[in-house]
């Protein structure tokens, strides 16, 4: 494992960066509920894009920019409205393996004449005419450095603060096991290029709004733990939520504090956003929190992943428990 990750994947760099001229209209598109990756991926291959002289982009999300991920340049470009049917020339998927995962873009995006995919997940649907992917990779924003760098396109300021961005927040500022030599070999190049690496984790990890630290309060005041100690977890409790007029980017970071107790081995924050249906994300060094997240339809990497649950809140933190049990005991 060690030596494949050493040496990065060859990815058909030349024929993507072949798609990319071809094309006249562009759509970048990235997964509901943005997090760095898919945010700092998607924003930084947009001002390459412009800065190459193509026609600016359609930048398509489910949800806008977290306020955490406000700083990054074109936060603002985000568009949530679904776009009219028609024909785009090529559509830019990144970090996802599944197309449902684009919420209500989905149909514009299979509707276009060429789609390429930049993507670090296990392959789930197959699509995309073609594909940078590699799962053993920490970050998408990794593989979209690599292209732009392989085929000489440019990479403004702005580009490379939301890169660096992406690997900074998927590898939790590099102390997640998934970070890998060529991460941190990608990471240093940028900074070497004059990114600002304090900007990001002054915002991401140091900085935290009124609404976010009450409800991250309220929180931490539910967290449990099995009898073990090995899994612990928190309900976002629906009430504050409300009442401090929160959305799911306020809940952004929680989940680290819980998995953070000593002696955990799994955890997961759950929100409940209808009676018999919560939110959950899940984390893990030990269990492989994808195929937890997949038996309820989600998905995400082994170490972090997330899914909706069809159960109350009680029940769903059970079945979760005895998921999450399964795999650590495999």
């Amino acid at each position: 494992m060690a030596s494949k990750v050493s040496s990065p994947k060859d990815l058909p760099f030349a024929e993507a960066r072949q798609l990319v001229d071809s094309a006249d209209t562009i759509l970048i598109v990235t997964h509901l509920r943005p997090d760095g990756d898919a945010l700092g991926s998607a924003l930084g291959l947009y001002h390459s894009l412009v800065a190459m002289g193509k026609r600016p982009p359609a930048v398509l999300c489910q949800d806008p920019a977290p306020e955490i991920y406000q700083f990054l340049p074109g936060a603002e470009l985000v568009q949530t409205e679904p776009l009219p049917l028609e024909d785009w020339d090529l559509a830019i998927v990144c970090d996802m393996s599944q197309l449902n995962r684009c919420g209500p873009h989905e149909n514009v995006v299979r509707k276009a004449n060429k789609k390429l995919l930049i993507d670090h997940h296990v392959p789930g649907e197959e699509f995309g005419d073609v594909r940078l992917v590699d799962a053993d990779e920490a970050a998408t924003a990794v593989l979209a450095f690599r292209w732009l760098k392989a085929t000489g396109m440019p990479m403004p300021p702005e580009t490379r603060q939301c890169l660096l961005t992406g690997i900074v927040t998927d590898t939790f500022s590099f102390k997640f096991s998934n970070t890998t030599p060529e991460s941190l070999r990608v990471a240093a190049e940028l900074v070497d290029m004059g990114t600002d690496i304090r900007l990001i984790n002054e915002e991401v990890f140091e900085t935290r709004s009124y609404v976010s630290v009450r409800l991250l309060g309220a929180t931490l005041s539910t967290v449990e733990t099995t009898e073990d100690g090995k899994i612990a977890w928190a309900v976002v409790p629906i009430d504050v939520f409300h009442a401090l007029g929160a959305n799911d980017g306020h809940t952004e970071g929680i989940i680290n504090y819980v998995r953070s107790i000593r002696g955990v081995e799994a955890a997961f924050l759950i929100r409940q956003v209808a009676p018999d249906k919560v939110k959950a994300s899940l984390r893990s060094n030990t269990a492989d929190m994808a195929k937890v997240a997949g038996t309820f339809g989600g998905g995400g990497h082994v170490n972090a992943a997330g899914c909706t649950v069809g159960l109350a809140p009680e029940e769903a933190i059970a079945a979760l428990i005895d998921e999450i049990r399964k795999w650590m005991a495999s």
